[in-house]
């Protein structure tokens, strides 16, 4: 690949065009359909209904071969906007999520990315083991799980180097824990001992729909995780929304019977669960919460496997999906923008710098965009710096550009005062 405008993240220390955020990915376990559904290839879907006739990916494919794959495209369409492009991959079900996200001979998870042009902006990877499947101990998710975030969060490095940008989403299914306190903190990860884990392009959701899930037969299956679910609603909403906001994602559709009853991939409903849900919740997992007063289940926060970093510069890692997906999107956009100035003429001044008309053109370009996505409400503001002293005459040529960008804020929570008065 010609890699010609490179951009570099700056790190703290320690709609059907280019710029469609809606475009997703899914790649799953599950089993071949003759004449239909070939495991390994990459098909493209823009309706459950293409799943349905296309693949012949329907309810009966899924309880016929004990699996979750029909519920999570249907979910996603629930979630999404009509005619929104899913890529879909099923694999064979002994094939790890690990295996998968690492993909060493580009037969998986890269060769998705490949065929889909760049498009992808999400990932999903739903883990639908055999009946046989035996879970290993593992306090919290998943063992085969856990062991996938670090190559999830390396393929999203990949997206990023190949300017082909995405979040991960991993089901993390057959959550497990004794109490409270052992639940393993997503955002204080390691690799190795003292070797911490910065995974701020992946996120874990061990959510379920309990109602559905009471339904399988598979001890297996009751175990999964809602990751369809949460790969629609990211695809249905801006860059820059949380996907736990209350006032517009309400998980909940009585009429359809989703998500009546939430639950988590412990297959315990969240009311049986409420013990633990306030440390998930400070541990970085994504699940659906209820809140007193307004019907129906939320998410409960946009998190991610990476602490949140502030350093002395202001300068703040990527600490939500949200501001992730946004910095994703602003990243393509001024990719867009600043291509067609490869190779072009530019003058230079006695000293060999770039005059201040070349420094302010440039400038400008990104600023366009800023304003553009500040416009859209995607943003607060963003700045452009173009470096006067770029050597556009010797080496490799390269024009220095700096981008700030100062995302919009999210309301986690309201702290009030209510008092009674005499008199006001």
């Amino acid at each position: 690949m010609n890699k010609a405008v490179v951009f570099t993240k700056g790190k703290p220390t320690e709609n059907a065009n280019s710029f469609d955020t809606s475009i997703s990915a899914l790649i799953a376990g599950g089993v071949a359909v003759s004449g239909k559904l070939v495991l390994g290839n990459v098909y493209t879907l823009t309706s459950i209904d293409d799943a349905k006739d296309l693949l012949g990916i329907n309810e009966a494919y899924d309880s016929t071969n004990n699996v979750v794959l029909f519920h999570h495209i249907d979910e996603f369409y629930r979630m999404s906007l009509p005619g929104t492009k899913l890529y879909l991959m099923v694999v064979d079900q002994d094939i790890l999520p690990a295996t998968i996200l690492e993909d060493a001979t580009g037969i998986y998870a890269k060769k998705l990315i490949v065929e889909a042009k760049g498009e992808v902006r999400q990932l999903a990877i739903a883990f639908n083991p055999k009946a046989t499947y035996t879970e290993a101990a593992s306090i919290g998710v998943n063992a085969d799980i856990k062991a996938a975030i670090k190559p999830a969060q390396d393929l999203a490095a990949w997206t990023y180097q190949t300017e082909r940008p995405l979040h991960v989403l991993l089901e993390g299914r057959a959550f497990s824990v004794a109490s409270a306190s052992e639940i393993p903190d997503l955002r204080d990860l390691e690799i190795s001992l003292n070797n911490p884990l910065f995974a701020d392009k992946v996120s874990v959701v061990i959510g379920q729909d309990y109602g559905y899930a009471s339904t399988l037969t598979s001890a297996v299956s009751k175990k999964y995780a809602s990751v369809g679910t949460a790969l629609g609603t990211l695809s249905g909403i801006n860059v820059n929304q949380n996907i736990g906001e209350v006032e517009t994602l309400n998980l909940s559709n009585a009429t359809r019977n989703k998500f009546v009853k939430a639950g988590l991939s412990s297959h315990k409903t969240i009311e049986e669960a409420e013990d633990l849900l306030e440390k998930l919740e400070e541990r970085g997992y994504i699940f659906p919460v209820s809140y007193t007063g307004i019907s129906g289940y939320r998410w409960n926060n946009d998190h991610v496997c990476s602490p949140e970093i502030v350093d002395a510069d202001g300068l703040m890692n990527e600490s939500t999906i949200a501001y992730g997906r946004t910095m994703d999107d602003a990243t393509r956009r001024l990719r867009k923008q600043l291509l067609p100035k490869i190779r072009s003429v530019q003058p230079v001044d006695a000293s060999g710098l770039l005059p201040v008309g070349v420094v302010k053109s440039f400038d400008s370009l990104g600023d366009e965009i800023f304003q553009d996505m500040q416009a859209e409400g995607l943003i607060s503001s963003g700045k452009t710096y173009t470096d006067a002293t770029s050597d556009l005459l010797t080496g490799d040529k390269a024009l220095k550009v700096a981008f700030d960008l100062q995302p919009t804020g999210s309301i986690n929570k309201i702290q009030g005062t209510i008092n009674l008065k005499k008199s006001l």
